[in-house]
């Protein structure tokens, strides 16, 4: 809903301005020192006068003030709150705190005393369900702080600092989310940082219609293999993933926070941008032997002009061995096993390449995504996996009512064998549906309630891309319906 303004009144205007008028005239013949005074006493008062008609037209209505850092506008307020002026700069505190409430269940795990395929081994007899229980979820809440300040040539120093809020009892981490500092200007941005939402992952996230988070995004399925892997949060010291035997099957996952990160933004032209990230390869290994040089690399290219936009990610991963890590879940529980550890003269190399296309049509929004995942390794006992996926969506509006379909379908893909011969990957498919319905209340605030169900096959193991329902065997379906409440400040 619009709010209409009052004009600053015109009695108000006339009469100082000729108070300023008779002030002036009364003293122009005086000598030139004292007109040159009171010709910058004017000046100071139309500025001011200026200030108070600009104050009366848009104060009522608090238009939110933008800073530019490359293709991502950083709000400095909300339509309630102030740029707070620090150092010569412009600071804003900003968040998001999503918090619902539901059901969760994991059920139907498989039972088997032989291996699955040539990437899962047997599950056992008696493998892990989660029963359906109640919980209460923290959808990537978090706060922040970010800011500019105008330097010479057009150049303006930018920062921002997010932590993540743990709603549901989880930690809260200081700077765990998008952190950097850099320059911004008509070139574009260049920025160094670490959690930062890799040029890959914000390719689509931004037009997923369930807000990229909880248990409906589609990132059950994009930049998953499967295997229990979901949205990754990288860890301090680390280029990507983790590096602890609790973690290591993050290192497979392509919807990432970078760390140790170099990034560059490009300006947006004719409705073409583009990003690139380096990971840099701290984690190099010292000893002549091994040789590990892990690293990422991630491209973005976007064009969004009118109601269509499409975009094309690819990422790659230098020795992080995620195929090596899939490989060691323990099927029957879902938990990754002992620690993976690369020998003398192992390599890997994973990549992902992602295409999307959306387009709105009056109140209603279409999106579609492909995605290829890869990866090679030159140690153990499979040598590669392949798997391609895709996403639909569709959302409509209706007043402050916004209805939501979403269905993701992940293959089983392909594999090679290190010592040749025929390599299974059967069983690995899954599908994913999600329905929702959102409310809005103000411009800051929505109600929502959202279903999701992960249908994997007999090996496979799919799982809420955020918010993942707790590991269990391989075949289990995680189900979930969410009530929840997203404020945005």
């Amino acid at each position: 809903m619009k709010l209409k303004t009052r004009p600053f009144p015109r009695t108000i205007i006339s009469v100082l301005l000729a108070s300023v008028f008779v002030s002036f005239g009364a003293h122009a013949a005086d000598d030139p020192q004292a007109l040159r005074a009171e010709v910058d006493a004017l000046k100071r008062e139309l500025q001011e006068l200026r200030g108070l008609i600009t104050a009366g037209s848009a104060g009522a209505v608090g238009k939110e003030k933008k800073v530019v850092a490359g293709t991502q506008a950083i709000s400095t307020t909300a339509p309630r709150d102030k740029v707070v002026t620090v150092g010569g700069g412009e600071l804003a505190i900003y968040g998001t705190l999503n918090a619902d409430f539901g059901t969760v269940e994991r059920s139907g795990a498989t039972v088997g005393t032989s291996a699955l395929n040539s990437l899962v081994g047997a599950p056992g007899a008696t493998p892990t369900d989660l029963p359906s229980r109640n919980t209460v979820r923290s959808n990537s809440s978090n706060i922040g702080f970010r800011g500019k300040k105008d330097l010479a040539g057009g150049i303006s120093a930018v920062f921002q600092i997010e932590s993540s809020i743990g709603m549901d009892g989880a930690a809260s981490t200081l700077a765990g989310r998008d952190t950097f500092v850099g320059l911004t200007g008509g070139f574009g941005s260049v920025l160094y940082g670490s959690n930062i939402d890799s040029p890959y992952k914000r390719g689509v996230q931004g037009k997923d219609p369930f807000y990229a988070t909880g248990i409906a995004t589609q990132k059950g399925i994009l930049g998953s293999p499967g295997f229990n892997v979901v949205s990754v949060a990288a860890v301090a010291g680390v280029t990507i993933g983790g590096n602890a035997a609790t973690a290591q099957q993050q290192n497979a996952g392509f919807d990432a926070r970078l760390n140790n990160l170099l990034m560059y933004r490009s300006p947006t032209v004719s409705g073409f941008s583009g990003e690139i990230a380096y990971g840099a390869n701290e984690q190099k290994s010292t000893s002549a032997g091994t040789q590990i040089d892990p690293g990422v690399i991630s491209l973005l290219g976007r064009y969004e002009m009118g109601p269509l936009y499409a975009s094309y990610g690819y990422e790659r991963h230098k020795d992080v061995f995620g195929l090596n890590s899939l490989t060691a879940l323990v099927p029957g529980t879902g938990v990754t096993g002992a620690l993976f550890a690369p020998t003398a003269g192992a390599s890997s190399t994973d990549t992902g390449n992602r295409l999307g296309l959306g387009y709105s049509f009056g109140d209603s929004d279409a999106l579609l995504v492909w995605e290829n995942l890869k990866y090679e390794t030159n140690i153990g006992a499979v040598s590669s996996y392949d798997r391609n996926a895709w996403v639909a969506s569709l959302s409509h509006r209706f007043g402050p009512h916004r209805a939501i379909a979403s269905y993701a379908q992940a293959a089983a893909g392909s594999c090679a064998l290190a010592v040749g011969g025929s390599c299974s990957t059967i069983g690995l498919g899954a599908r994913q549906w999600a329905l929702g319905y959102d409310y809005t209340l103000d411009s800051s605030t929505n109600l929502y309630a959202f279903w999701s169900s992960v249908t994997n096959e007999a090996a496979a193991a799919y799982n809420f891309g955020v918010s993942g329902a707790s590991a269990a065997g391989v075949g289990a379906d995680p189900q979930a319906l969410a009530l929840g409440i997203r404020y945005k400040f």
